[in-house]
């Protein structure tokens, strides 16, 4: 919603009436995991709850993926049949953890639901992993099923794992077999866990996040909340306790694997809970489809992931296709800069005022901040306000809040945070310090309420949203024969924001070809280097022996770097 430059005490006006006894979205105090926060008092505490208030919406259509189109009651007979079987016939029981493993389409979506439905954690498996990535995942989660899609389940059936797997070519038949019928329904606690995402820290290979049932539930609900709050500023009523929010017309386009927080989230579940429409493209990206499908599909919205919106945009065949209806725009999941930006703008001008996005990481749960409209047109570097219900402080190398205008590193506290790494306690303990404050490890600033990001202070890649962590592509790099040491790192590229630069110091010689094979061999494709400098001297480092790779960017930058 676009809040047309309004002051920020006007919003916070808003809130105060908006969050008031006896209003829909009443805050109160309450503990969470032993520390006291500000909470909505009325909130859905699980998913299947959440999931089972939108019959309301019958046969409005919830999910398009090229010729197959689910209204909200179909699905959910689908999901109850598929939940109804994973009890019965695959012996899944509450907590065990259900991997889904598939490129974006509807069973993906189906399966998701089902898994939470039956009471067990969905397991979002990155779809791009290698045979090595889906070994290192099940071992550490130790899925009772994997759910996948032929290609996916290919691999994994090659991986020598005996963990028991289905295909989703199969569902028709189970949903037959299953017809009308309904899982047990199980009861969980909210700050139970209710989802595990993948993401790859700085120090080493994938991580699984646990994101709790109030997470969950708390990210749609804090996007509700300030979509309310723009309608009341243009004159709708406060919605008060008992009252239904109207359904949503809007036709959002998903484009980013459906594996990452976003999609779950802030796609599948966020138009689940008002009522609207969630359109899938199947098969590889492709500009010109996607052009394709927001005109025959009247798309509303759309959320692209790194530089996806930038190759729409400069699609040379853009003009042939009517974009109008779309009207809502959102960026993320790595820096934006003021030119795409502005890029973005002349390419969707129906959209251009609703130009947003928003500052979150998969450990953070919900967004933390959000920028959008002529705010962001006027800071484009920022990434926001922060959110409702959401505490942020920058502190110093020893913990210590810093002054405004000077950095610090973030540090987030809000009932939505991870619960931790799943089988992971060395890797919990230093994100989540005392009073369950999470260390985002970004590096950041605040001018006049606005938060600013220094993205080449962290050492995450993101490559079209992909996170990389240098540290697992150095241990590839490094188990090569012919490399001594490996230094990687990001730099600049237009079209996914940061490219995976690799400097080596090698004995014998290696092409970039050779290395590029071994890589491809053992990482996920976006993992894998493209840039590359190879050097037969070894690479500076500290007294202490840490490489300086703040000194390697630089020469490679200036190109200088032999």
């Amino acid at each position: 919603m676009d809040f047309a430059g309004t002051p920020p005490e006007r919003l916070s006006e808003l809130a105060a009436k908006i969050t008031a006894p006896g209003m829909l979205f009443e805050v109160t105090e309450e503990e969470v995991l032993g520390q006291r926060m500000r909470v909505f008092k009325n909130r859905h505490r699980s998913l299947r709850e959440f999931l089972g208030a939108s019959r309301r919406f019958g046969t409005r259509t919830y999910l398009v993926d090229g010729d197959v189109r689910l209204d909200y009651a179909t699905t959910l007979a689908q999901v109850d049949a598929l939940a109804s079987a994973l009890r019965r016939d695959y012996g899944i029981q509450p907590g065990d953890r259900v991997a889904i493993y598939a490129a974006n389409r509807w069973e993906w979506v189906v399966s998701f639901w089902a898994v939470a439905s039956a009471g067990a954690i969905p397991a979002a498996f990155n779809s791009l992993w290698t045979r090595d990535e889906y070994i290192h995942a099940v071992n550490l989660t130790t899925p009772r099923l994997v759910i996948g899609d032929a290609r996916r389940l290919e691999g994994a059936r090659s991986s020598g794992l005996d963990t028991p797997l289905l295909d989703m070519v199969e569902f028709p038949g189970i949903v037959a077999l299953h017809a009308g019928e309904r899982p047990e329904t199980v009861p969980v606690d909210e700050d139970d866990p209710a989802l595990l995402i993948f993401t790859s820290g700085t120090t080493g290979r994938s991580k699984a996040v646990i994101i709790s049932h109030r997470s969950a539930c708390g990210f749609v609900q804090l996007n509700q909340f300030a979509e309310v709050r723009g309608m009341v500023l243009f004159g709708a009523p406060i919605p008060k306790v008992g009252d239904e929010l109207p359904p949503s017309d809007d036709v959002t386009l998903t484009t980013a694997p459906l594996f990452h927080m976003t999609m779950v989230q802030g796609g599948i579940m966020a138009l689940l809970a008002k009522g609207a429409e969630l359109v899938l493209v199947p098969g590889r990206f492709d500009p010109e489809r996607v052009l394709a499908t927001i005109e025959r599909e009247r798309v509303t919205s759309w959320s692209p992931l790194g530089s996806a919106a930038t190759r729409v945009a400069n699609c040379p065949a853009i003009e042939r296709y009517d974009t109008s209806s779309l009207r809502i725009l959102g960026v993320g999941g790595a820096p934006v800069s003021p030119a795409v930006q502005d890029g973005l703008r002349r390419a969707f001008p129906s959209a251009s005022a609703l130009l947003g996005m928003g500052y979150t990481s998969t450990e953070g749960g919900a967004v933390i901040a959000t920028i959008s409209g002529p705010e962001f047109a006027q800071h484009p570097q920022s990434t926001g306000r922060i959110t409702f219900t959401t505490q942020v402080e920058l502190r110093d190398v020893d913990g210590r809040p810093v002054p405004a205008g000077q950095y610090g590193e973030v540090h987030v506290r809000s009932p939505y945070i991870m619960l931790g790494y799943w089988n992971d306690p060395e890797a919990t303990a230093p994100a989540i310090k005392p009073g369950r404050w999470l260390a985002m490890g970004d590096i950041a600033r605040f001018e006049d309420g606005l938060l600013y990001i220094d993205s080449r202070a962290r050492d995450m890649i993101l490559v079209s949203a992909e996170n990389v962590s240098p540290t697992e592509v150095e241990y590839v790099l490094e188990s090569h024969p012919r490399v001594v040491e490996a230094a990687v790192f990001a730099v600049n590229d237009d079209i996914t924001g940061d490219a995976v630069c690799a400097v080596l110091s090698v004995g014998d010689m290696v092409t970039r070809d050779e290395l590029t094979a071994w890589c491809s061999e053992r990482l996920a494709r976006y993992k894998v280097p493209t840039r590359w400098h190879i050097i037969q001297r070894p690479l500076p480092r500290t007294a202490s022996g840490k490489l300086v790779k703040r000194e390697l960017r630089l020469q490679v930058e200036k190109g200088v770097l032999a």
